[in-house]
């Protein structure tokens, strides 16, 4: 009789404290899981953006990224029109291409309702996390279709003169930042016969895995620095790099900074130090149009050991 007392006191505890941790103390109303034919670091990036909702842009002081680590998990604030989502991100790399995606939802206004009913029922709440999800893993399976990565390996790039313009931008507005500059940089090289010495380049400065935006020199080689002007609206620099890590990107180059969180990865694996100096080369003229991925940039990232 005791013996039977305290299996069903045990019984009675472990049900009290499994419904206390799904009730009160669990991270997530409800759950979602899906695979996707890419590296973590690509989910990440494209997660990091990811800013519609039921097919509408949300306004960027709707969206928030509060909690990151880099290509392994981002935890991600949407403000709604009636509620807050908490949405906690998990990437776990399943094999050399594919990745499995964790994805954690909590409404904040509306946690117990969830909780209670969600076994029993579905919910609206459940019915639009599910919806937009599916329409996010479509956007994302788009998306690792328009660019390709070709990992080169260690390489260094010779010192040349560059006349420059310094912007500062979230990094998805790199290339609308460029084309602002590209006809200005041209101008200034024909109009003062500096002569181009090489293909347009942008010069990183301060990177990191963390970083939502950027500080950049959009640089134009030149054969002959003497020649400008004193006093000139444009800045002058040596470009080189001495050890890096290199990637061949192929796409719109709106999306090389993907390349980066990859070459991030390959950096740690060999135990390098990230300097948040990057070096991206352009070899194609997007005015001139054609099929995106035959768009080539090389990418340095330079390291430290």
């Amino acid at each position: 009789m005791r013996k039977k007392t305290v299996l069903i006191f045990s019984i009675t505890l472990t049900v009290i404290a499994g419904l206390i941790w799904y009730l009160f103390i669990k991270s997530w109303d409800y759950k979602v899981y899906f695979s996707v034919d890419a590296q973590p670091a690509v989910v990440y990036s494209f997660v990091r953006d990811w800013n519609d909702w039921n097919g509408m842009k949300l306004q960027k002081e709707k969206v928030s990224n509060t909690i990151k680590f880099p290509d392994k998990s981002i935890e991600r604030v949407l403000t709604l029109k009636d509620t807050t989502l908490v949405f906690n991100w998990e990437f776990h790399l399943k094999n050399d291409s594919t990745t499995r995606v964790e994805l954690g939802v909590t409404d904040t206004d509306r946690k117990l309702y969830n909780r209670l009913l969600v076994p029993f029922q579905t919910l609206p709440f459940e019915k639009s996390i599910k919806k937009n999800v599916l329409i996010m893993r479509n956007k994302l399976l788009e998306f690792t279709n328009d660019f390709k990565y070709e990992f080169v390996g260690q390489a260094k790039l010779d010192s040349v003169s560059c006349v420059y313009i310094s912007a500062k931008t979230p990094i998805r507005n790199k290339a609308e930042e460029m084309i602002k500059n590209v006809i200005s940089l041209n101008r200034f090289v024909k109009d003062n016969a500096l002569g181009l010495n090489g293909n347009p380049m942008v010069v990183v400065k301060d990177w990191s895995p963390e970083s939502d935006s950027i500080s950049f020199d959009f640089c134009f080689p030149i054969l002959h620095p003497e020649l400008i002007p004193e006093n000139s609206e444009m800045g002058l620099r040596n470009v080189d790099v001495k050890n890096a890590l290199r990637a061949d990107f192929y796409g719109n180059y709106s999306l090389s900074d993907v390349s980066w969180n990859l070459l991030y990865e390959e950096s740690l694996k060999r135990g390098n130090r990230n300097t948040g100096n990057i070096v991206e080369v352009f070899y194609n003229d997007p005015h001139g149009g054609g099929n995106e991925l035959n768009w080539k940039a090389a990418i340095y990232f330079s390291v430290e050991k």
